[in-house]
């Protein structure tokens, strides 16, 4: 097996205001999922997916200002997977089951150089200060306003998490991605950014149709409760072009 090469910069813009709702899913949902290569990840026992909602400004294409609208709203759905190495050690790194912008030229470019599942959809946003201009109120939502999907959170000053605290730590440091153009072919590419901090919330509200969205398995999802609920407020990013990687 190849070692990963450190690859061109393809793509950076700044994430900021990203919400997490991370839920434990039974193992065997995402094992068809899996790219060769890899394998799928554990938090203390337990299988972990994440709906993930944010902001992407300033976008560039190697370095050039690219799509008309260069500041948007994403929501994806990933879940966690490692990859050995032939020292021993594990690279860990994320797939997606599906990545939601507001524009097709944006999802097509995306499915066309990483192969990822980009779909484009009307989508708004709503970031705002409490009354007592120390919270951080967000709000998300993707599809008509009619049956929007909706994801909302309250950020209130002193809820930083410590660096070995709970599950945050786990889902936000994730450095590589993972896509399967083809069964027998997995597209590799690194996303870097600084650690970020991370925020508890206490107050949220989901109303979302994973299974309109996702498909029959991620259905359950819209009848539990996440095992939590983190922010971020983010920073520049960049991805890499991305290499292909065998068994």
């Amino acid at each position: 097996m190849k070692e990963p090469r450190k690859r061109p910069v393809f793509l950076s813009a700044d994430w900021h205001n990203l919400l997490f709702a991370n839920y434990t899913i039974d193992p065997e949902i995402l094992t068809p999922l899996v790219p060769n290569g890899t394998e799928l990840d554990v938090h203390n026992g337990s299988c972990y997916i994440s709906l993930v909602a944010f902001q992407f400004l300033n976008t560039k294409v190697f370095g050039i200002p690219a799509f008309s609208m260069r500041s948007f709203d994403e929501i994806n759905l990933r879940f966690y997977v490692k990859r050995p190495l032939r020292d021993g050690k594990e690279q860990s790194g994320v797939v997606f089951i599906k990545e939601i912008v507001p524009s097709r030229l944006i999802a097509w470019t995306a499915r066309t150089f990483y192969g990822e599942n980009y779909i484009a959809m009307e989508m708004s946003h709503e970031i705002t200060n409490g009354q007592s201009g120390l919270d951080l109120n967000l709000t998300y939502r993707c599809g008509v306003k009619e049956s929007s999907n909706k994801f909302s959170a309250v950020v209130s000053p002193g809820s930083e998490m410590g660096e070995d605290e709970g599950l945050g730590p786990y889902i936000t440091e994730h450095y590589w991605g993972y896509s399967s153009h083809a069964q027998d072919r997995t597209v590799e590419y690194e996303v870097k950014h600084l650690k970020w901090p991370i925020n508890k919330i206490t107050e949220y509200s989901l109303d979302f149709d994973f299974e309109g969205l996702y498909g029959t398995p991620y259905r359950s999802l819209s009848e539990i409760e996440p095992a939590s609920v983190l922010y971020c407020e983010g920073s520049v990013v960049t991805v890499h072009l991305g290499s292909t990687i065998s068994r």
